[in-house]
């Protein structure tokens, strides 16, 4: 009994808890996630990016490592690991063969697949791979090996919790050492991550779970005492929502170069905020909030979702509210009210496959205002300063600071063509903002504002940081602090009491952000409601009693 005993354990592989997932690792890096390597080859050039071909095999080996060392668990690992073997085999057959992105909306295309469907999808060579690596290496992994653990429980975890911590280190260190070429990377391939087995898997599992959940959380109303005071001449605050706009660029606020020249020319009619920080590094994070009635350190992102905001307020109140993007959508802002996308009438020549020039927004923009009812916000979300692809965002006419970075791969250029190229992002933000400024000017008997503000800002390149993002307790200040003005002709500051003397002070000598905007927009279009508050309103010390 004894030697069939020690025979069947020689017959299998005896292996450490750590070895195991260590191997695990390398097999499902190495030979699952052979699409994920072949898009790297096809999109990477090997001679621009030494340092992330020689880090990213580390790179991802340590975080693979890291997430199957959270998956696996004693008793639950010999149920698991063979599921995922197989799940990430049949979901890297798609990914290498028909370059499938996996997210939740492939996982729910594949729930909701019928067998005719399915069938077309399951051919001889599929189930050849994923008998070869999915079926053999469960099988394996089930009957032929054997996983020998430390003496003690206590052993084990601190074994365990090493290579854990260990894998942490090492993912940090790569991405420290060649953060510009990996955030440039995944920003310019976003949905790469969707090819990268088994996190694809666990990933879209994950949203799947939670959509099922989110859909049936009911939209909680706010404002619904909200009412408007109508004035006799109708009035119309243009909010203009710019895009990866930095305050240190913008001249206005004491950069050394011109960036600003057409609002610059507008003098004392153009009140400048220099002093103003976002509530997000990220637009899917900004957007919501600074719409939100939640201040930046109260801000809860599903909350939000589920949430009416300042827009629904004020078209509750009888003010009428038009939404017109050009950055891909409103991240839930204006869902439930008008809102339509510059694709929808921009011509071509103003598009490309990465957006449309800012300029689109503008369109009919005039024919739009003569057709509002009454009192009116109009909301203009533009592309702005949006990266890295900065070389799109302005017509060659506005190809100003020059030599520039003509191409998304922004580790290839130096700090002065990046520099360059993001200051023509600016300098033709300023002719967008002046243009709308002169549109306003020339409507008679309209009482009309614009208000700008930035999402966000932008770092390029300083303390070797790039892009945005980054989480808001670590930000630089070139990826918070942002540009804002506003702009009112004299009809709309008499009819909102506003003393502009002393808003030009105050602009200067206070500090504000995007915790101000919903309350200082319900103050503007006189919206009475018990959630607008006066302290939070920028506007009310200078509004006349």
């Amino acid at each position: 009994m004894f030697s069939q005993q020690g025979l069947a354990m020689q017959s299998k592989w005896v292996l450490s808890s750590n070895r195991i997932v260590l191997l695990l690792s390398a097999y499902i890096l190495v030979i699952l996630n052979m699409g994920f390597w072949y898009y790297l080859f096809q999109h990477v050039s090997l001679n621009h990016n030494v340092i992330f071909w020689l880090t990213v095999p580390i790179l991802m080996l340590a975080a693979m490592n890291l997430c199957m060392q959270l998956l696996f668990w004693p008793y639950l690992h010999r149920f698991m690991v063979p599921l995922l073997l197989l799940l990430s085999s049949a979901v890297s057959y798609a990914v290498m063969m028909q370059n499938v992105y996996f997210d939740a909306n492939m996982l729910q295309n594949i729930l909701q697949t019928n067998l005719g469907e399915a069938g077309a999808w399951l051919t001889p060579q599929f189930w050849m791979w994923l008998g070869i690596t999915g079926l053999l290496p469960a099988q394996w992994y089930c009957w032929g090996i054997s996983i020998c653990y430390a003496n003690s429980w206590y052993c084990e975890l601190s074994r365990r919790l090493i290579a854990i911590t260990a894998s942490l280190v090492l993912v940090i260190a790569i991405i420290l050492l060649a953060y510009g070429s990996y955030i440039s990377f995944f920003r310019n391939n976003k949905a790469v991550n969707h090819l990268i087995v088994p996190t694809n898997i666990i990933g879209a599992t994950l949203k799947t779970v939670y959509n099922v959940y989110d859909a049936h959380r009911p939209l909680q109303r706010i404002g619904l005492d909200a009412s408007h005071q109508c004035h006799g001449q109708k009035r119309l605050l243009v909010l203009v929502v710019g895009e990866t706009t930095r305050a240190k660029s913008w001249w206005l606020n004491g950069y050394f170069r011109q960036t600003t020249p057409e609002l610059a020319a507008m003098g004392e009619n153009v009140i400048n905020f220099p002093q103003v920080t976002s509530c997000g590094t990220a637009t899917a994070i900004s957007l919501p909030c600074l719409f939100s009635n939640m201040p930046r350190q109260h801000y809860k992102a599903n909350l939000a979702k589920h949430q009416e905001g300042l827009l629904d307020i004020l078209q509750r109140a009888g003010v009428d509210v038009l939404w017109r993007d050009n950055d891909g959508g409103c991240k839930g802002v204006c869902e439930r009210i008008r809102h339509v996308d510059v694709r929808d009438w921009a011509p071509d020549l103003k598009c490309t496959g990465d957006g449309c020039l800012d300029e689109s927004l503008l369109i009919n923009l005039r024919a739009v205002i003569a057709k509002l009812p009454d009192d009116a916000v109009l909301v203009l979300h533009m592309m702005g300063s949006h990266g890295p692809a900065y070389y799109q965002r302005y017509p060659d006419v506005f190809r100003h600071f020059m030599p520039t970075c003509d191409t998304n791969q922004i580790q290839q250029c130096t700090t002065e063509q990046l520099r360059n190229t993001y200051d023509n992002t600016v300098l033709y933000t300023d002719h967008i903002l002046a243009e709308i400024i002169r549109l306003l000017q020339s409507q008679t008997g309209l009482a009309s504002a614009m208000w700008y503000f930035s999402d966000h800002g932008e770092s390029l390149g300083e303390n070797g940081m790039y892009l945005h993002a980054t989480p808001y307790t670590i930000a630089p200040a070139e990826q918070t602090h942002i540009p804002m003005l506003l702009w009112a002709n004299h009809d709309f500051a008499r009819t909102s009491k506003l003393n502009m003397n002393c808003l030009r002070q105050h602009a200067r000598q206070q500090a504000f952000s995007h915790d101000n905007i919903f309350h200082s927009v319900l103050g503007l279009m006189d919206v009475k409601t018990s959630e607008y508050q006066t302290q939070l309103d920028l506007f009310a010390p200078c509004r006349q009693k």
